[in-house]
């Protein structure tokens, strides 16, 4: 080997596989920094088995990934908690403590919530603005309106209301024609006749007790107006209740009659798919208008056309589809639609026959286009078109 090929290799020592895994086991314990000189360029690495390997390396992606998350979720939370904060210092969200916007979570859920609770409360005070802005008659209407079915009813007693509030003593003390107007009043509600009424206004004139007796008919008054305002309110509460229930009965039945039905038309029998179809038909909600009515298909057709749908109506019932049998039961006819049926039915034999015809000459066709026929004829029977 020449000189320069030796320098090569100059200050190499070729060490022993036990001196080699002493350098490993050193160079993985503990190292001072400062024993490592400026020429060390190289660095021997320890090998690790892949199976000693794997377990820290997925940990140390799992733990990365983690924190990531963590860090994702903690800074979305913060920015809508601090969009939140701005939104109630600027007053476009309200909040009825303050910690209640703390405990909350940071999604836009929450912002959300917070919009329509504000959005709903500031309606109502705009409401109650609108109301104690009203006087007279218009405002006290307003408050027992919900109480009547009758407009007129309900216009009638808040002026009442509003007149008995508007009286004073000293008006009523001043007021002889008013104290008898009252005390009338007053009497006739606790069930006096005309005449009794009349002949206890006049004793109590004669003896100096009429202004008396009208004092005290004025609060007795109002509680018998108010009373008959709250028994219009459960009365019509109880009538609302009734409704609903009457309605539910009716759809309850109606869906058990379906359940119940084996056919509406003779021959063509219900199955559950057709029933659930049916039942699905009037259940499902395919359209809502801006006032929050539901709609299903037949209604909302009806609602979108109901010219068309009306004339409809009336053309089916025209032809027996709505036909009544004599317990009042439906019973469609369908021998219209039969007679449509056969017609098409004949015209299309009439075509195959005549395309059979023209195909047909110079053979002897007429054994095939009987049994044919008979074939034909007796597929329309089945179908029950021979009824």
């Amino acid at each position: 080997m020449s000189t320069e090929n030796e320098s090569l290799f100059e200050g190499i020592q070729i060490m022993t596989p036990a001196e080699l895994n002493a350098a490993v086991q050193t160079s993985t314990g503990t190292e001072n920094p400062e024993d490592k000189t400026e020429n060390d360029d190289f660095t021997i690495e320890p090998v690790i088995s892949q199976t000693n390997a794997e377990e820290p390396i997925d940990k140390t992606i799992d733990t990365t990934a983690n924190k990531t998350t963590d860090s994702s979720e903690n800074s979305s939370d913060l920015k809508y908690k601090a969009l939140m904060k701005e939104l109630v210092n600027a007053g476009v969200l309200t909040v009825e403590q303050v910690e209640e916007l703390e405990e909350m979570p940071g999604t836009f859920d929450s912002i959300k919530a917070l919009m329509e609770k504000t959005v709903d409360g500031k309606l109502k005070d705009k409401e109650e603005n609108w109301k104690k802005s009203m006087t007279g008659a218009k405002k006290r209407f307003l408050e027992i309106e919900d109480a009547f079915d009758d407009t007129d009813a309900a216009i009638q007693m808040a002026q009442r209301l509003e007149y008995l509030n508007s009286l004073s003593d000293e008006t009523i003390k001043a007021d002889v024609n008013l104290q008898k107007q009252l005390y009338y009043n007053d009497l006739i509600s606790k069930g006096f006749s005309n005449e009794d009424a009349m002949e206890a206004i006049a004793d109590a004139e004669a003896i100096n007790k009429l202004e008396e007796k009208s004092l005290k008919s004025l609060p007795n008054l109002k509680e018998a107006t108010n009373s008959i305002v709250e028994k219009s309110r459960l009365a019509k509460e109880e009538k609302t209740k009734q409704q609903i229930a009457d309605e539910e009965a009716k759809f309850k039945s109606l869906i058990d009659n379906i359940d119940s039905r084996d056919s509406f038309i003779d021959g063509l029998q219900l199955n559950k798919v057709s029933k659930d179809k049916i039942k699905s038909n009037i259940m499902n909600v395919v359209h809502k208008d801006s006032q929050g009515r539901e709609y299903n298909s037949l209604m909302y057709k009806q609602l979108r056309n109901p010219v068309e749908f009306e004339m409809l109506i009336n053309y089916y019932d025209s032809i027996g589809m709505f036909n009544l049998d004599k317990e009042g039961k439906f019973k469609p006819d369908i021998s219209k639609i039969k007679n449509v049926a056969k017609t098409q039915a004949v015209n299309e034999l009439d075509k195959v026959i005549a395309t059979e015809d023209q195909r047909g000459v110079g053979r002897n066709t007429s054994v095939e286009m009987s049994e044919k026929g008979k074939g034909i004829i007796n597929l329309l029977e089945k179908a029950g078109f021979n009824k």
